[in-house]
């Protein structure tokens, strides 16, 4: 239980330290200093490092780890996937989505209106999302989206922490949550594209400006 406990922490520092460029796109990942710095025998930061390689923010070349490097072309297809994904799923929950899932979602809307920490805005972003997803009973697309959303996060930080002017994120959750309480299908597929289009467009245009990744 104790190794667990201790591979589970080690997995979200990592990947805490991967979203926010804390390690930086492209960097070689060392077992030994990782394990240093965390206080760990090297076994846990190798188990991470291979959850972390499975869900694609660490690749491994030649056998040696290297945080996933910054492109607009995978932005643009992350993009690509969600939006031909995500307004159908949700539009496919709507029927399912009761008075336990609008408390759910409000929670989470709250917790971005009120936190300043961009990590946990990111955690309560997805869990607003998929708590409408979940309601679709389509567990593998599901599985599909979670695994786009966390290399998609990495970009979105830089719109929270980096570019800024966010305001217009929690207007479109807002319009979100209103279409789901009423229960409008097409309102919500409408806004769930709309909202992924914006934050993919804020993105590459300070990318762009910033000459931040390789096109």
């Amino acid at each position: 239980m104790a190794s667990s406990v201790v591979g589970h922490a080690v997995v979200n520092k990592l990947r805490h330290a991967l979203l926010t460029g804390e390690i930086g796109a492209g960097v070689r990942l060392s077992y030994s200093k990782l394990a240093e710095q965390f206080g760990v025998s090297r076994i846990p930061v190798r188990d991470a490092m291979q959850a972390l390689v499975a869900e694609g923010l660490v690749v491994m070349l030649d056998g040696i780890p290297y945080s996933r490097r910054l492109s607009i072309l995978e932005l643009q297809e992350l993009y690509e996937l969600r939006m031909a994904v995500e307004p159908t799923l949700t539009q496919m929950a709507v029927p399912q989505i009761g008075r336990a899932e609008i408390i759910q979602m409000t929670g989470h809307y709250e917790t971005m209106s009120e936190t300043t920490d961009v990590v946990e805005w990111l955690e309560a972003n997805a869990n607003f999302h998929a708590t409408m997803y979940h309601r679709a009973n389509r567990p593998m697309t599901i599985a599909h989206i979670d695994q786009l959303r966390k290399l998609a996060d990495r970009y979105l930080y830089l719109h929270l922490a980096v570019i800024g002017n966010v305001e217009h994120l929690q207007e479109e959750h807002a319009a979100i949550l209103e279409a789901a309480k009423t229960g409008d299908g097409p309102g919500l597929y409408a806004l769930t594209r709309t909202h992924l289009e914006t934050s993919h467009e804020f993105i590459v245009r300070y990318l762009l400006a910033n000459d931040e990744v390789s096109s």
